[in-house]
């Protein structure tokens, strides 16, 4: 997957670089996290690296990865700011190779449109799991997310369908956390997720 991101805009034009953009910890995308025992965990497409610094606080050895510059810069700066240590890689995710497995894996908005590429991805993140490793992922309700281009949105038909191989733990569609929002969205109230979260037996 390329640096392409929301209406076509490049990932390196959404992120400042500078570790002022990472995102606060999303408790609500993660709450299932919270209740296992520390492992290791990959987040692929970690952005500014908010949830994974997050994560290594509560003691997860850490690897992110991401096709923005700039997003892997601020995550390496608000991780030595937090004073956690995390790994932030450059890289398409669609190419990267994980270092697995992975006794949990995310993927937080930002899968591919729908395709080959996020059913590669999703594929992918399911294969890096160890026995009885957690995949969680979220991503905006096709059904009542509002503009942008719909084929970057989801449904949980869809997730449900392309983690068949997996055992379904929960999916549920959600108001998204209003501190991952940008203000006009919040105001607008439009914005619904999608979660599911996994288990490879």
């Amino acid at each position: 997957m390329g640096t392409e991101g929301p209406g076509g805009a490049d990932w390196d034009d959404v992120y400042v670089g500078d570790g002022t953009d990472t995102e606060p910890f999303d408790h609500q995308l993660l709450a299932e996290a919270l209740g296992l025992p520390p492992g290791r965990v990959l987040d692929l497409g970690c952005g500014a690296g908010g949830n994974l610094i997050g994560l290594a606080q509560r003691g997860w050895t850490a690897t992110g990865v991401d096709s923005s510059s700039r997003a892997i810069r601020s995550a390496r700066i608000a991780a030595d700011n937090a004073q956690v240590t995390a790994r932030f890689l450059e890289g398409d995710m669609l190419t990267w190779r994980p270092e697995g497995p992975y006794d949990l894996v995310v993927i937080s908005y930002s899968l591919p449109p729908r395709g080959s590429a996020r059913d590669a991805l999703l594929a992918m993140a399911g294969r890096s799991l160890a026995p009885g490793g957690t995949l969680i992922v979220g991503e905006w309700d096709a059904t009542g997310a509002v503009g942008g281009d719909p084929d970057h949105f989801a449904t949980l038909a869809e997730l449900t369908a392309a983690l068949s191989d997996l055992e379904i733990v929960r999916a549920e569609s959600v108001d998204a956390d209003p501190r991952i929002l940008a203000q006009e969205d919040v105001r607008a109230g439009a914005w619904r997720a999608v979660k599911v979260v996994a288990r490879r037996p």
